[in-house]
């Protein structure tokens, strides 16, 4: 792929770009659980490095509270971004997480139009100098760190035209793609050098604490 320098494009607060919205109180969400049959609901620990959504201990709403969150639902194409602990950590919601809900440590961005791309936007707040203006903002009184969300709505996002956006967006995703692959590789290299190991020095190592 081949990727040239951008030229200036107009600037918009992401408020104008998107609606923003805060998760859910505890109050509301009631008890969570993982073994409940219910509606998945993202938090923080959810949300991967590489910007996916880990559902091995998702936790569950009941179906009874969930009929009273639909204000709180996701779509596809919307994101979900961490306000409170890990901030800034993110993902696009796909088709397999809509109708799902966010938690209170997170806000939800639904772009309010076509007009900009949510694997854009994605990298983009990403991008190191947005990122720590934007936590910069971040309350460090509280016991944990918490980003108001008017903070992330006056955020300034360059708007370019959709096609320089879909390049930005592919060559970051293929990028994280090839980065996750690599981690696969290391962790089987990693595993085959312990078998090894075991394999070559046989019964001669003997366990902790044995003659």
């Amino acid at each position: 792929m081949r990727i040239t320098e951008m030229r200036p494009s107009p600037t918009h607060r992401l408020v104008e770009l998107c609606e923003i919205a805060s998760g859910p109180s505890g109050l509301q969400l009631g008890a969570l659980s993982a073994s409940l049959e219910g509606v998945p609901v993202i938090s923080p620990p959810d949300l991967t490095t590489d910007h996916r959504v880990d559902t091995r201990s998702i936790k569950r709403v009941s179906a009874d509270t969930a009929a009273g969150l639909a204000r709180f639902r996701l779509r596809a194409g919307d994101l979900v971004y961490v306000r409170q602990g890990t901030l800034g950590r993110r993902a696009v919601v796909g088709p397999a997480e809509a109708t799902w809900f966010f938690g209170p440590a997170c806000l939800r961005i639904r772009p309010k139009s076509e007009a900009i791309l949510s694997d854009y936007l994605l990298h983009y707040l990403g991008h190191p100098l947005v990122h720590d203006a934007i936590v910069s903002y971040a309350n460090p009184s509280k016991a944990v760190e918490t980003l108001p969300s008017q903070a992330l709505a006056a955020t300034l996002v360059q708007l370019p035209s959709l096609e320089q956006q879909r390049t930005v967006a592919g060559a970051m995703n293929e990028i994280v793609t090839q980065i996750e692959a690599n981690k696969l590789l290391v962790d089987k290299q990693e595993r085959f050098r312990l078998g090894l190991l075991t394999d070559l020095l046989g019964s001669t190592v003997s366990e902790p604490g044995t003659p």
